[in-house]
């Protein structure tokens, strides 16, 4: 007998490297149990071209996460309160400015009950906005779009994704880049101040806003597209770490920041 998986980062990617080896079948996958946002937000993205999608899984044990995973997979947002530690925002209405807006009411309102600092709140709010803009200007694509938000405990939980054309296909558009191959270098480069798409570098500065914006308070940020992932980790006052590493195929961009409310702020 199998045994169950807690699905986290480690055990997606070892998943989702095996179905992609063919070591692995998804119609014969373990009990499930989702309990953490970002690697829900992957695995349904990253199992998407698999013969048997995470979703479609009757040993999926979604829980709490139910909503979240049926309306990212129809691309619906259903109404929900402000105040609740869980929310998410889906093709439909991230860019309805009313909708946005009151996402951005639903996750200031997570994060004030959470007890974060104002500063953490509005560099969390400008980054989603951020990232937001990127699907519209870059991916190419709205389909299978979600920013999302989960308060758990001190732990508070932000994504952003989307299934459109990712990192590499995109900076492509920039003649300096046109040869590019490489996903991993790709988002080394999207990380890098003034490099976009565009061919005039007075457009693009990166990713930077989500570093320099949120320097010294998160614990944990993720970045995934094509077939690798960049991650910088950070514990206590500790210089952070970033580490670049090859995954299976994922679509598009997945953006995730891990914030611990009982991390000493530099």
């Amino acid at each position: 007998m199998q045994q169950p998986i807690e699905l986290d980062f480690k055990s997606l990617d070892d998943l989702a490297l095996g179905v992609a080896l063919n070591r692995v079948s998804s119609y014969s996958l373990p009990e499930i149990s989702l309990n953490r946002l970002g690697p829900i937000i992957e695995g349904l993205s990253v199992s998407e071209n698999w013969q048997s999608p995470l979703w479609e899984r009757p040993s999926l044990k979604s829980g709490r996460f139910s909503g979240l995973v049926n309306d990212t997979i129809n691309g619906k947002t259903r109404t929900q309160m402000s105040g609740a530690p869980l929310g998410w925002i889906c093709a439909d209405q991230i860019f309805n400015n009313g909708g946005w807006t009151g996402f951005q009411i639903r996750i200031s309102a997570a994060m004030n009950a959470g007890g974060f600092d104002t500063r953490t709140k509005y560099g969390v709010v400008a980054m989603l906005g951020e990232f937001r803009s990127n699907i519209a200007e870059h991916a190419g694509s709205f389909a299978g779009s979600v920013v999302a938000f989960c308060m758990d405990d001190s732990i508070f939980e932000v994504v952003v994704a989307d299934r459109g054309r990712g990192v590499l296909q995109s900076l492509r558009d920039n003649p300096k880049f046109a040869d590019l191959d490489d996903a991993g270098q790709a988002l080394r480069l999207a990380v890098s101040e003034g490099v976009s798409r565009h061919a005039d570098s007075r457009r693009g500065h990166g990713f930077t806003p989500l570093f320099k914006g949120l320097a010294n308070r998160f614990s944990h940020i993720r970045l995934r597209s094509g077939n690798h992932a960049l991650e910088v980790f950070r514990t206590s006052e500790e210089k952070p770490m970033e580490r670049i590493s090859q995954k299976a195929e994922n679509p598009g961009l997945f953006v995730y920041a891990r914030f611990d409310r009982s991390k000493p702020i530099a």
